[in-house]
């Protein structure tokens, strides 16, 4: 018994060891580059081309729906589904067209009012180089007189490719609005 407890308490002790190691994991640096803007607008509006295209439809035939959800995940990876249904009612039983919701506003940097604001690469560097963190933000922004849209921000996270580019890898921020009060030209497109 006293074996047992004693293997018990040394197992404690290793294990509250390496959760205390965390403490030694500190970035030895950190920078933060500005990003080409022209490159962060063509970047986003590749995404949100997709987006816009399929949201201001009424509807989605089989065959289309399966195009936007091979496009979307190739822009936006396993998020790409996730937008998809977010604007749609899909029943991939049912034989017929897909509608889209019309209570959806997914702004756009093509919407009035919404700019990219910021694009910056954030690196971090620590001691071993496994942990070195290299990130892409891209954050846009409503500028506009709309009470419910003010503050309003969508940051898009990239993170290296494996061939010297970026790939999408998540979002902060708000996606989108949804309720009777809105739909996809809640705010007049500029393009």
């Amino acid at each position: 018994m006293r074996l047992l407890i004693n293997s018990l308490l040394i197992m404690v002790i290793v294990t509250l060891s390496a959760c205390n190691s965390s403490d030694q994991i500190k970035p030895i640096n950190k920078e933060t580059i500005d990003f080409d803007m022209q490159t962060a607008i063509e970047m986003v509006e590749k995404k949100e081309r997709l987006i816009i295209d399929i949201a201001l439809r009424d509807s989605l035939s089989k065959l289309e729906y399966e195009q936007a959800e091979k496009a979307l995940t190739e822009e936006f990876g396993n998020y790409g589904k996730d937008i998809l249904m977010m604007l749609t009612i899909n029943d991939m039983d049912s034989i017929s067209d897909t509608h889209i919701i019309n209570d959806t506003f997914y702004p756009t940097v093509f919407h009035e009012g919404i700019t990219i604001t910021t694009a910056v690469i954030n690196n971090i560097y620590y001691e071993n180089e496994f942990f070195n963190v290299s990130q892409l933000s891209i954050r846009e922004a409503y500028s506009g007189d709309d009470e419910k849209l003010k503050d309003w921000y969508r940051e898009y996270i990239f993170i290296p490719d494996d061939v010297g580019g970026w790939k999408f890898h998540g979002f902060s921020g708000v996606l989108n609005f949804m309720d009777e009060h809105y739909h996809m030209n809640y705010l007049k497109l500029d393009q």
